[in-house]
């Protein structure tokens, strides 16, 4: 029932934004030729942009960032899909930072004077995010540009019954200092967000609608967080001025299409930004878990703590994450780890404390971490530089999120010889699996088909030859995207394809550097112990040992 009336809004939005395109583009009943109107999108309307962004921000936009920024100043719908670490946050930010410099300044700009008024007094965006850390990371980055945010999610909420202090609501309905309203999904079906609406002048503040990690939509709305897919109504709710802004940076054809149909976008009518999410800087490697699954030895990771790079490992489960964090602390002793150091040096971050995952991300930013257990709650949108190595140790969910784990690996805007490595182990018989997923695979038409064995997208990657050619095909990635000419990209030119390829599938491991689980040495003697079944009980030894 919910899905009718979902769907039955949005055909009404769609509706609504068709009839108002028709009015905009019915030529003038003079026949006098008229002025060509000023547009954001035009060479002087991204002139305009990048000076006010460089008033506020060291480093400039790039071209696409730019690119979408204008066509969402000019009123246009804008989904973007662009690889991990590409910046963009930028197409929340500057898109407020250019309102509210014009609002507050429009004597700066008079050729934009006329579309400015368009927007309203004291504007407001609102910024949909996925998790708390993307919405605290957001409103940092907003702070830096002087745009302040306020987010409101179950924490927050919680922080300011605790404190007393002012309600979020009435703060967001009553400050119009605020910039951007920062949210979390679940927050479009609580009753105040409700009676915010219903207050016309907050409701008349609001001038864009942008979601991030817009891929969830399909994956977290379709299971434990079902508010996800009541983004499409919440805009259907909104003013039919307020333009939408979608990001993310996995996103195949399919998915695609049904996301747009839950926001009401109809193609043509968005301005779509797609480019090659792939990140050629990054080596992509394919194992297979060797460890027996209910055991707590985990020997072919010991190459992380050996190589002492900053690594993240993704476990499934937390469950799973403990049981390796505390296999790293008995192995680390082993190797000599200084025990005063060792709760710095090896982590795990899940969900669970908000303050410890935030000492985490401090000691990683600070070198002082070498390893960091973690759930998927790390991989979706959070920023964090100096990690050199990914291990995804068990089957991800799918490929989307197989990709956003790798992700991790922020690009270096400077020359490197160090060579970063995405490393996924497969569980057991993954290629028996991967076979029967793509034999019993039926196309995915609604979001409540049921999961075959393997997420297709992952069968098709793990049986590839080429890993870095399948991604290519299953997101479509172009190989000829416009290169940026942003003074960051000149300088140091994102790395381009590796000939020959470096995949684990055109370049297959030997057995050293796949750091295979060597066989268990006894520290006394350095005598390799024999296999556990060979080994003499503790009955045997003592029938064994000498008598008096």
């Amino acid at each position: 029932m919910l899905l009718r009336y979902t769907l039955i809004k949005i055909f009404i939005l769609c509706i609504r934004r068709a009839i108002r395109a028709m009015s905009v583009a019915e030529p003038g009943l003079s026949g006098q030729k008229e002025s060509k109107p000023f547009a954001f999108s035009s060479t002087q309307g991204k002139n305009l942009i990048s000076t006010i962004i460089t008033r506020y921000v060291s480093h400039p936009a790039h071209d696409y960032v730019l690119e979408g920024v204008a066509k969402a100043l000019d009123g246009r719908d804008v989904f973007a899909m662009t690889p991990t670490g590409s910046g963009k946050t930028g197409y929340i930010a500057f898109t407020a930072l250019v309102v509210k410099e014009l609002k507050q300044h429009p004597e700066r700009y008079p050729e934009a004077a006329a579309i400015a008024k368009k927007f309203p007094h004291d504007p407001l965006m609102l910024s949909i995010c996925p998790t708390n850390y993307i919405e605290y990371q957001q409103e940092q980055k907003l702070l830096a540009m002087g745009l302040k945010g306020l987010i409101i999610n179950s924490e927050t909420i919680q922080e300011v019954k605790e404190s007393k202090k002012t309600d979020l609501w009435v703060q967001a309905q009553e400050d119009p200092t605020i910039s951007l309203l920062i949210m979390s999904p679940e927050q479009l079906t609580s009753k105040y967000y409700e009676t915010a609406l219903k207050n016309s002048k907050f409701r008349d503040r609001i001038y864009a609608l942008t979601v991030d990690e817009v891929h969830l939509l399909l994956t977290w709305g379709k299971s434990f967080r079902k508010p996800f897919r009541q983004i499409g109504l919440a805009r259907s709710r909104l003013s039919d001025d307020v333009f939408l802004i979608c990001l993310t940076a996995t996103m195949r054809s399919n998915a695609l299409n049904t996301v747009c149909l839950f926001l009401g976008l109809k193609e043509g009518e968005y301005h779509s930004i797609k480019r090659s999410n792939q990140r050629h800087d990054i080596q992509l490697i394919v194992r297979e878990i060797s460890s027996p699954a209910d055991g707590t030895r985990f020997r072919e990771l010991d190459w992380v703590l050996e190589r002492k790079r900053n690594t993240i490992v993704f476990c499934r489960t937390i469950r799973l994450g403990a049981q390796v964090l505390g296999y790293f602390h008995h192995k680390d002793k082993q190797m000599g780890g200084d025990p005063r150091t060792v709760l710095q040096r090896l982590r795990q971050y899940d969900s669970l404390s908000k303050e410890y995952n935030e000492v985490t991300r401090n000691l990683m930013r600070s070198q002082m971490c070498q390893v960091v257990i973690a759930t998927s709650t790390l991989a979706v949108g959070i920023d964090l530089e100096g990690i050199e190595d990914v291990v995804i140790y068990g089957d991800p969910e799918d490929l989307d999120q197989m990709v956003q784990m790798i992700g991790k690996i922020r690009p270096e805007y400077r020359e490197s010889a160090v060579t970063r490595q995405g490393i996924v182990y497969f569980s057991a018989n993954a290629r028996k699996r991967a076979e029967e997923s793509l034999a019993k695979h039926r196309m995915m038409t609604t979001l409540d088909d049921k999961p075959s064995i393997m997420d297709l997208g992952l069968a098709q990657f793990y049986l590839a030859q080429c890993k870095v050619e399948d991604l290519d095909r299953q997101y479509e990635n172009s190989d000829s995207d416009v290169q940026c000419s942003c003074k960051t990209c000149i300088e140091i030119p994102p790395p381009s394809a590796h000939v020959p390829c470096l995949c684990s599938g055109c370049s297959p491991e030997t057995i050293s550097t796949a750091s295979s689980p060597s066989k268990p040495v006894n520290t006394a003697s350095g005598l390799a112990l024999p296999a556990k079944h060979k080994r003499l009980t503790k009955p045997m030894r003592v029938h064994g040992a000498p008598r008096s």
